[in-house]
Order: C-alpha cells, then structure tokens, then sequence
C-alpha cells in the first residue's frame, strides 16, 4: 500500500496531463518520490557506503518533552525539528483512509512533514488509536556497527515509522512493530505516549503510559519509562541514549566521559530541561521552555570556549547566532547551517482532535531577545528556494477542514 502512494505520487508529479482511465500500479523502483521518504536514513547510509569523507559525526538535534501537570490535570508533548535551514519548507498534514480500524486502528493520522513525504521525518505525529510518537536521532560513533547494516534483510525506518503508526493501538504494539526489521538507518530514540491511559486530575497508570525504543544498527531496545514521569513530572530527550546497551554499543558512554556534550543527564538540554519543567503549565509554557534560548546568559549554556558560550547549548538551537570565528570544544557547539526549525505542542483537549500548535522558523524573542532568523542578514550561505526572506512567525493551532470523531480519545 505505501509503494503504491509512491509509485503514484510520482506518477502524477511526472505526468501532470493524465487524462482518461488511469489504474495505480506498484512499482518497486527507485524515483524521486522515494527518495524524499528516505531523507533521514540517508545520514547513515553516507555512513555505511563512505562516500562523503567531509561527513559530520553527528547528525542534526532535536529536543522531546512531555509534562504532566500539577494535580494531573493536564499532559503535554512537544518536540522541536533542528536541522539545516535549508530544510525549512514545511507541510502539515492529516491523512484520513477508510481501512478497518480494527485492523489499523491509526487511520487518520496528522503530523509536521514534508511536501511528497508520507511520514512525519521530524517525527511529530498524532494517531486516531490515541498515541503520540516522536523522536531525537542519535550518532553512532561505533563505526564498526554500520557493518551490520549489510547483513540483514530489512525495511527503512521512513516505513517501519508509517506501519507503526497506522496499525499500533498501544504505546506497547508500537514499539514491538517499530523494533521489527531493523535497517540500521535513522538511528532514533523514539517516545510514545498513549494518551488514551490519561485521565484528567487521576493517578497516572503504572505501566505502557509511555514507551521509549532506541536502535542502532544490529540492536533495537525498547523500554517503559512510565515510572520516569510518575516519579519526575516530565520525560525529556535530546539525543543521547537512555538506555545503558545502547548508550554503550554506539560510543556514548565513551564519548560522555570525554565532555558531558554526550552525557545522558548531563548536556546541557538535560540540565535545562531537569531546571525548568516545573515552569510548565500549559501551552503558553510549553512554548516558552521549548522555544527557550538564553545562550548568552544561561550557566548551562557556556563552555570552555571563544566566546564562552554556545548558541547550539539550549532547549531551540541556533547555531547561525555563534560566531564565525569563535572556538569551540565540540563542533558541534559553532557556527553552522543547523538550528530549531520549528516547535510542535500539544495537551489533552488538542489531541482529541488530533490538533496541535505550531511556530515554523527558528527561536527568536524570549529572554535571550533573539533576532528572527532572516536570509538577507544571516552568514549561513546555503540554498532556500521557495521560503520566505523572514521568519518572525507567531503560534498557531491547527484547525483541519477534515472531519475528525468529535473526540479520538
């Protein structure tokens, strides 16, 4: 079924005069189409194949939260999509299928994407059987690994992600399904959040209210993490393994004990987000810790560096803000064509509806009183073709013209 929107999205990008009888057809072949749904695996494959010696080793960031209120009254999830600025062209998106539900029980989904992709590739995405999946991606710094890439029959992560959501009804099935066939590719931690087991101003479930699972290739391991927000308030990811195994096997643990840039609990997102949560308590909130930069002044936002601070240190990064000609620990604390690209927010009463806020464009305002991101003065040179000049946007909330059940949940 997935080959056969993409055969046909090809189809009808290549020949925009179809006339007549028209019967879509699978094809498995490679075409443009394809291609876009592979755009985050791609990053390893670079990898595996070494066809790019200037390759960075570490892919682009992302920040995950999810907050239960004072007195349970409300939860939210967020996430914010760092990547090149080039990358800012933007769609979101509801898809709607009459399959059986019984069957897959996702099918209507809504999600921040890409024009032609059919999966989120954030990922933010919003499912009718009531769950919320996102993920941050992780580096693997093992480059042994990527050997394992070769051994074994599997299906990119761009389609695990798709089957996932569409015929998962727990958080459980759709780390279980996710773990299957594992390419090696788009190495992720992934959170899923049931919102179905979320009652207003009740005693959160013990168990399968949330679900991690974090691959590398040859290895996918998949965790409750229900107990985490029962005992903290708040679940966060920032792209460094939780999970021991992992965090060994892809080079973490060791990378951590060089400069706590790699260290679960330790970089500076985690010790924003362990200061600050508390702070959140409802949408407005959440946008505020999740659009947060203040790199000039934060504690946690400094470092042995020329200056001695890091505009890539916090919750939204902005990596275009540091200077050209500074030095750094990590390179990954300079200047460079990476920063947030949006923000991404829900609670309980948007979800029933499969709705969500959103801001494209990257952090600017707020304590740090950031410049909006602007391609007539920023120093990144790089393609932008179709986007606008400025990006000063405001929050919205989705409002989809397709009908949704009066409440999904």
């Amino acid at each position: 079924m997935d080959y056969l929107f993409i055969v046909n999205l090809f189809k009808g990008y290549e020949d925009i005069n179809i006339s007549g009888d028209y019967y879509p057809r699978v094809e498995f072949k490679n075409n443009s189409i394809l291609l876009i749904q592979m755009s985050g695996d791609f990053y390893d494959l670079e990898h595996v194949f070494k066809k790019n010696p200037n390759l960075e080793s570490e892919p682009s960031h992302c920040s995950g939260f999810i907050k239960i209120t004072e007195g349970n009254e409300d939860l939210l999830m967020s996430h914010v999509s760092m990547a090149g600025y080039n990358t800012m062209n933007r769609i979101l998106k509801l898809y709607k299928f009459a399959f059986d539900t019984k069957k897959s029980p996702g099918n209507i989904v809504t999600f921040s994407g890409y024009p032609a992709a059919l999966s989120s590739a954030d990922d933010y995405t919003l499912t009718s059987a009531g769950l919320l999946s996102i993920e941050t991606t992780i580096a693997v710094f093992n480059e042994p690994l990527y050997e394992k890439v070769k051994e074994n029959k599997h299906l990119h992560c761009w389609l695990r992600s798709y089957l996932a959501n569409r015929l998962s009804k727990t958080a459980r099935d759709w780390v279980q399904l996710f773990g299957r066939y594992n390419s090696g590719t788009y190495n992720n931690q992934w959170t899923v959040l049931d919102y179905k087991l979320f009652k207003p101003k009740q005693e959160l479930p013990q168990t399968d209210l949330i679900w991690i699972l974090e691959q590398i290739p040859g290895l996918v391991v998949s965790r409750d993490v229900t107990w985490f927000i029962k005992s903290y308030g708040y679940w966060p990811s920032y792209n460094i393994p939780f999970l021991s195994k992992i965090s060994e096997l892809s080079g973490f643990s060791a990378k951590g004990q060089i400069n706590n840039w790699w260290r679960w609990g330790f970089t500076p997102r985690a010790k924003i987000f362990h200061r600050d949560h508390k702070k959140v308590k409802d949408l407005k909130t959440l946008r505020e810790l999740m659009r947060y930069n203040n790199y000039q002044h934060d504690e946690y936002s400094r470092c042995k560096c020329t200056p001695p601070y890091s505009a890539e240190a916090s919750i939204s990064t902005r990596g275009d803000l540091n200077r050209p000609d500074g030095k750094w620990e990590v390179p990954g604390m300079g200047f460079r064509n990476h920063g947030s690209i949006d923000y991404k927010g829900t609670n309980f009463e948007l979800f029933k509806q499969l709705r969500f806020e959103v801001v494209g464009g990257p952090t600017y305002g707020g304590p740090g009183n950031l410049p909006y991101f602007s391609w007539a003065t920023t120093k990144i040179n790089t393609t932008h073709f179709g986007q606008p000049i400025n990006w000063n946007f405001t929050e919205f909330a989705t409002q989809w013209t397709t009908n949704i059940p009066k409440n999904i949940i």
